[in-house]
């Protein structure tokens, strides 16, 4: 029962995510309930995000030239950000993170549906490649990194915008960068975790090739309609997980 579940929510999430993102809202919370919440189910949830943001760099990267010294600072501390993060999210304790979820994956979510308006703004005050926007973009890319790699749902948005206000590039650019931002990130904190002892490999693999499959199909359906329909789905989806969460809180405590 296990495996389909994983299996159904990795496909829910890979169509979700590649026509409106937050597929880690998704993967995250079941894999707290399948496994346990904490450093175990990010530590798996580092095989999918690992998976997916592969896959969709390699897609980009067929349709769109890759120009690395733009972001290249940006990686710097994506890596150096992922690596800390995921060293320090053992030390808090599992219980917490189910505070986490229930708390900050409603505002990621909140992010996510209003993310145009955001990327939007940032595009408009991006910043030009000075000696001072170098600095900003290693910061942006270090934090990003550290929360991607201490809890992770959005941090593949949150890489694209932090490209967009730190760096004068465009959509397209940006967007190719944030994916290998991505790539970078996820498999960095997938290496520590797997050296720590956190990761799952027989449930990450089944839920990645669920949103490997899943992915793919929801890529050939992208369109602005698919995302307006898309989005309350994920909404529901997500309203869902966190409601059992808080259960489990309530169970426990």
């Amino acid at each position: 029962m296990q495996e389909w579940l994983l299996t159904i929510s990795g496909f829910v999430a890979g169509c979700i995510d590649s026509i409106a993102g937050g597929g880690g809202l998704i993967t995250l919370p079941v894999l707290a309930s399948a496994l346990e919440p904490g450093a175990h189910a990010i530590g798996t949830n580092k095989i999918v995000g690992t998976s997916g943001a592969l896959i969709a760099f390699l897609v980009y990267l067929r349709k769109h030239p890759l120009h690395l010294k733009k972001g290249f600072i940006f990686l710097i501390g994506i890596g150096g950000g992922s690596l800390l993060g995921s060293l320090c999210s053992p030390m808090v304790p599992k219980i917490y993170f189910r505070y986490l979820l229930i708390g900050i994956c409603p505002l990621v979510l909140w992010f996510l549906m209003n993310k145009n308006a955001f990327l939007q703004e940032a595009k408009e005050h991006g910043s030009h490649q000075s000696r001072k926007a170098l600095g900003l973009l290693l910061g942006t890319g270090f934090f990003v990194g550290m929360y991607d790699g201490f809890f992770g749902p959005g941090g593949g948005t949150f890489m694209l915008l932090g490209l967009l206000w730190a760096a004068k590039l465009q959509l397209f650019e940006a967007l190719l960068l944030s994916k290998l931002a991505n790539t970078i990130s996820a498999g960095v904190a997938l290496a520590s975790y797997g050296v720590q002892g956190y990761v799952h490999p027989r449930e990450g693999m089944i839920m990645a090739g669920g949103m490997i499959v899943g992915g793919f199909l929801g890529a050939r359906f992208a369109s602005k309609r698919a995302e307006k329909v898309v989005r309350p789905v994920l909404a529901g989806v997500v309203i869902l997980l966190l409601l059992v969460q808080l259960k489990e809180i309530i169970v426990s405590g």
